[in-house]
């Protein structure tokens, strides 16, 4: 069992570093080895349970990304196109499952990695009741507005072809390992590449990691970057943002991206080993907005109230 985890850089992380660095502590570092309480401490298999929980939007999310991966799965393979009455009835299933599911915390704790635990559930949250009103109303949404996207029509028109749905692969910047997982690519019959970014949340909510995509499509399938195309559907809206990277776009994000790493390995006391420092080096960060939805309020002493 490793005493340390493996070094890696990813959007999320990046989030969770700015966000709040005890948070950042507890998430990458102090849940490490938690997974088995044989020979992880207390607290080690406290914060790796308090890690895994979700959130009602993080679920909506997920199974809404799963819808899209199925729907454009079905259509590839066997050239099915599953009726939105069918697809709603099954992103509701599988909510009303994880709700189910949360409620029995005994069973979790045992296995937080493979059963779902919502923390509104888990903190026994006022919002639920809201939360959950909120998620019925996108249910309907989401699915009609896959079927009007732009991507879809040249999908199903067979003006283009699919060459990765959800697939997850690295590239290395700065000698550290940065995780790439596209939502869709596909190739248009003139030779262009389309990312593909589904979005269920607001408008306007466009990412930085688009542009290392279009870097790793650049590099990967050696192709000129006037031949990408970034695209970024809104679900619950069905408004698109489109993009055409150039070098300037590019340049820029791997910059970011290296003055990420850069601080968070002055976080190391070892970056051969990723050894952290102490967690007192790792400075709370509390606010209303930040340790409401935060997974490890229930450790940490310095959240907003």
């Amino acid at each position: 069992m490793a005493m340390y985890p493996s070094w890696s850089y990813s959007q999320s992380r990046a989030q969770t570093f700015d966000e709040c660095l005890r948070k950042y502590y507890y998430h990458y570092y102090g849940s490490h080895n938690g997974w088995n309480p044989a020979q992880g401490s207390e607290e080690q298999v406290t914060l790796y349970r308090l890690k895994q929980l979700s959130n009602l939007y993080i679920l909506f999310g997920n199974i809404t990304h799963q819808m899209c991966e199925s729907v454009i799965r079905g259509w590839m393979e066997k050239g099915a196109i599953p009726r939105p009455a069918y697809l709603e009835t099954a992103m509701k299933n599988m909510l009303n499952n994880s709700y189910k599911e949360s409620l029995h915390r005994e069973l979790w704790q045992q296995n937080p990695k493979n059963r779902i635990m919502l923390a509104e559930i888990y903190y026994d949250d006022e919002v639920l009741s809201e939360r959950i009103a909120r998620i019925k109303e996108r249910q309907h949404a989401v699915v009609h507005n896959l079927y009007r996207t732009a991507v879809w029509r040249e999908l199903q028109q067979g003006e283009a072809r699919i060459v990765e749905v959800e697939k997850w692969d690295t590239m290395l910047l700065y000698e550290t390992k940065v995780y790439v997982k596209m939502d869709l690519l596909y190739r248009r019959a003139n030779g262009d590449m389309v990312i593909v970014d589904w979005k269920t949340g607001k408008e306007g909510d466009f990412s930085d990691q688009l542009f290392l995509y279009a870097s790793y499509v650049q590099e990967h399938y050696q192709l000129p970057l006037e031949k990408i195309e970034v695209r970024v559907e809104y679900l619950m809206t069905g408004e698109h943002e489109m993009y055409r990277p150039v070098q300037e776009d590019i340049d820029k994000v791997v910059r970011n991206v290296g003055r990420y790493i850069e601080e968070m390995k002055s976080c190391l006391d070892d970056d051969y080993y990723n050894r952290p420092k102490q967690e007192s080096f790792f400075t709370p960060m509390p606010s209303r907005r930040a340790c409401g939805d935060c997974n490890f309020r229930e450790v940490c002493k310095y959240r907003a109230v």
